[in-house]
């Protein structure tokens, strides 16, 4: 396999069953007098409601224009959101719309096909006609365009971000008090608060834990002031593990993070720990194809599972579970009415508040009270660590999400200026606001959209702006080769424990969480990640 074929090593969020392979019809509700362009969008946590209005405000821009289809004035721009359109259904049916938004897709190989419209020129133009001075190209990381570009030509422009991490209840925590002040007692949001994780005065994240101590002691709060700290869903696996895949990246950093997706470089934090907990530094080392095993020595999958073990699942009553993510957002929403116990935070994607919508909505009109939600930084291991750091988390950015054009398309002067006019930061400054959800792209929030922001966007934006994002995606030929080891978070919690015969397990949760282990420990699931690994290395696919 070429070094060009790229895998972003990120889970597909939410993806369902293949609801069909077939072709599409596009064309039956047709305006005959106008261009018309079809849009197919995943109905999912984004919804449809960001693409419709932007769909209104762009037939308007161009309800004169006879530039799209001769004979034809203005636009008619339909789109059509389904569950349906997930990554699986791009790879494998008839592409009959013109633009699709969705996730999950696996990009290089479906872009080899020749199955997307080469965007290159069109995301290369400045964006002059709409009053800017850059281009689409300009606005996105460096390591996303390298993802993107297959064999010289870019198919695609990242749809949004997914951070996962813990949100918390803003209301609920002035209320019983849990923010913690600056004596390390807990008080509400008028006290004199801590200054949190990123050290700074006057900021959302104020009062918040910024060590694994702090959230320890504010666990200890909650449980002893009968609250329930945290619910997770049974099903969506994926969130706990991306959550802690994310906590991962925060204590190794940017640099020694991409170690992970590049088998290359110096690893300066690889430890040994004993059957006892002791710790013992290892020396820089080089990594390369040969030896990336060595990574699952980092210091940061061991410190994660310390705090899974000692913090998150110490205690049975820190969390309860819900069958799925939609079902663990209502109980987590409702839980201040409807429970003795209510719950103070949930593991969730950064789409969260919007997908809640309809929850957070009517339990505002049923109890008439405004609810108010924030993401929650991650904790470092301690202060001196916080220090050392200057107080910068590192975030993964788990975006496998994509708009791309249809080969197929007969519009295709209306795909790429509709594409272009999404892109302006207008218009991305507008998503945001609409469905509280950063993009992947740089661009600033305007005045008026700020104004509008919810406090769970304006922390999402914060997060991202005092964070190092790190883009998971590899360019390494054993990577790409070997799926079953790398893809989504497999790398980081594979782990065999009980030797040779013993058991595989890819998730702490399961691990931490099972009845059936009478003593779990971080050290066993750490050790057993370099036995599991190292014992597969010689058997990769080169």
């Amino acid at each position: 396999m070429k070094r060009k074929l790229l895998v972003l090593l990120a889970v597909p969020l939410l993806t369902p069953v293949l609801a069909g392979c077939g072709g599409e019809k596009a064309g039956e509700d047709d305006d005959p007098n106008k261009a018309n362009l079809h849009i197919g969008t995943l109905d999912k946590g984004i919804g449809t409601t960001w693409l419709t209005e932007a769909a209104s405000m762009f037939e308007e821009l161009y309800k004169d224009s006879e530039d799209f289809q001769k004979g034809r004035k203005g636009v008619k721009v339909h789109v059509t959101g389904s569950t349906q359109y997930d990554g699986d259904y791009i790879a494998r049916s008839t592409l009959n719309k013109d633009i699709y938004f969705t996730e999950g897709i696996p990009y290089i190989e479906v872009a080899k096909k020749g199955k997307f419209l080469p965007l290159t020129e069109t995301m290369n133009e400045v964006l002059s006609s709409y009053g800017e001075t850059r281009s689409i190209k300009d606005k996105i990381d460096p390591a996303f365009l390298d993802y993107i570009n297959v064999d010289g030509e870019l198919y695609a422009i990242p749809f949004y971000d997914s951070f996962y991490g813990l949100v918390y209840d803003v209301n609920l925590f002035n209320e019983k008090s849990l923010y913690i002040d600056a004596d390390g007692g807990f008080t509400n949001k008028e006290g004199n608060l801590s200054l949190g994780a990123d050290n700074v005065a006057g900021t959302l994240d104020d009062g918040l834990p910024s060590t694994f101590e702090e959230f320890e002691e504010l666990m200890y709060e909650m449980r002893n002031s009968n609250i329930t700290p945290f619910i997770t869903s049974t099903a969506g696996i994926e969130y706990t593990a991306n959550y802690l895949y994310n906590f991962v990246a925060n204590l190794e950093g940017r640099e020694q993070m991409m170690l992970n997706m590049t088998l290359n470089g110096t690893a300066t934090d690889l430890i040994d720990v004993d059957n006892e907990g002791k710790v013992t530094p290892l020396a820089a080392t080089q990594i390369s194809d040969d030896n990336g095993y060595m990574l699952t020595k980092q210091q940061g999958k061991y410190h994660a599972l310390k705090f899974v073990e000692d913090v998150l699942l110490s205690k049975a009553e820190n969390r309860v579970n819900d069958p799925s993510h939609t079902v663990a957002q209502q109980t987590f929403v409702n839980s201040k009415q409807i429970s003795e116990k209510p719950i103070a935070m949930i593991v969730e994607g950064s789409w969260w508040e919007n997908e809640a919508r309809n929850a957070i909505s009517n339990y505002e009109k049923v109890y008439k009270e405004k609810t108010n939600f924030a993401i929650m930084p991650l904790p470092f291991i301690d202060k001196d660590f916080a220090a050392a750091r200057n107080y910068k988390q590192t975030c993964l950015s788990l975006s496998q999400s994509f708009g791309v054009v249809s080969k197929n398309t007969q519009q295709e002067k209306l795909a790429r200026e509709f594409m272009k006019f999404l892109h302006t930061d207008k218009m991305m400054s507008k998503f945001t606001a609409d469905t509280s959800i950063t993009r992947p792209l740089n661009y600033e929030i305007s005045e008026e959209d700020q104004a509008n922001l919810s406090t769970y966007a304006r922390s999402l934006i914060d997060l991202k702006k005092n964070s190092d994002i790190v883009y998971p995606y590899s360019s390494n030929t054993i990577v790409n080769n070997n799926l079953d080891v790398f893809n989504a978070y497999h790398f980081i919690w594979n782990t065999r424990i009980g030797g040779t015969n013993g058991n595989v397990y890819k998730h702490p949760f399961m691990y931490f969480g099972s009845s059936k282990i009478s003593d779990p420990s971080a050290e066993d699931y750490f050790n057993g990640q370099y036995e599991y690994i190292s014992s597969r290395w010689k058997g990769l696919v080169k």
